[in-house]
C-alpha cells in the first residue's frame, strides 16, 4: 500500500520552524532555489566559481538575518534581493561583467509566464542556455538596455514570475511583461544575426 503524499511545507512554514529554534529546516530553503540563484549570479558575474561564493554568501547572510524578514512580502524577492547585493559588491572589486541593475523591492503576489508573448525569442534564448553556451547569452545581454538586461536576467535566470519582476523594477505589471518581451524580441535579432554570421565564416 503505497504511503500517502506529504504536501510541500510553504517557504512561510519552514522560516517559522527556523526562528522558532530549527535551524536545520533551512537547507530545504537551500536545496529550494540554490539551482536559481546560481544562475542569476552566473548572469551577472559571469564565472562559475565567483557564482558559488556569492550564493554561499547569500544563504548564509539571509540566515543570519532571517528575524529582518517581513513575512508580508515574498521572500523569494528578499532572498534575491540578498543576492543582488552581494553579485553587486563583487563586481565593485572589478570582477568580470559590467552589473546592469535596478534595486530589488519587496515583492507581493506571483504572476505566470505568458507563452503567446513570448514563445519565440523564448525558444531561441531557452536554446542557447540548453546548449550550454551561456556566455554568448551574456555578450547578447550587453547589447540590451540595462533595464531590459535585468528583466531577462530575473525571468530565465532568476526565474522569477512578471509579478515578482514588476515589485522588483518598482513598475506594473504589463510594464514588466514589456520589458521581457521586448529584451527578447531584442535578444532574438540578435541570436539571428550571430547566427548569419557564423554562417558565412563557414562558408567562407
Amino acid at each position: 500500500m503505497a504511503a500517502p503524499d506529504v504536501p510541500e511545507l510553504t517557504d512561510g512554514e519552514i522560516l517559522s520552524a527556523v526562528l522558532a529554534g530549527d535551524a536545520d529546516r533551512y537547507a530545504v530553503i537551500v536545496k529550494r532555489y540554490r539551482r536559481a540563484l546560481l544562475n542569476l549570479a552566473y548572469s551577472y558575474l559571469g564565472d562559475s566559481q565567483l557564482a558559488e561564493d556569492a550564493v554561499q554568501e547569500a544563504f548564509l547572510n539571509s540566515f543570519k538575518w532571517l528575524h529582518t524578514y517581513d513575512s508580508r512580502y515574498s521572500f523569494r524577492t528578499w532572498l534575491w534581493r540578498i543576492l543582488l547585493n552581494v553579485c553587486h559588491r563583487i563586481r565593485e572589486k572589478g570582477k568580470k561583467l559590467p552589473v546592469t541593475s535596478t534595486k530589488l523591492q519587496a515583492s507581493q503576489g506571483e504572476d505566470g509566464c505568458s507563452p503567446l508573448e513570448t514563445e519565440v525569442p523564448c525558444q531561441a534564448l531557452a536554446g542557447l542556455i540548453d546548449r550550454e553556451r551561456r556566455g554568448q547569452v551574456l555578450q547578447l545581454l550587453d547589447k540590451l538596455t540595462p533595464i531590459q538586461a535585468e528583466a531577462i536576467r530575473l525571468r530565465f535566470f532568476g526565474e522569477m514570475k512578471f509579478q515578482e519582476i514588476a515589485d522588483a523594477q518598482g513598475i506594473g505589471l504589463p510594464a514588466a511583461k514589456a520589458r521581457v518581451r521586448n529584451g527578447l524580441l531584442q535578444l532574438a535579432k540578435l541570436i539571428q544575426n550571430t547566427c548569419q554570421e557564423l554562417s558565412e565564416e563557414h562558408a567562407r
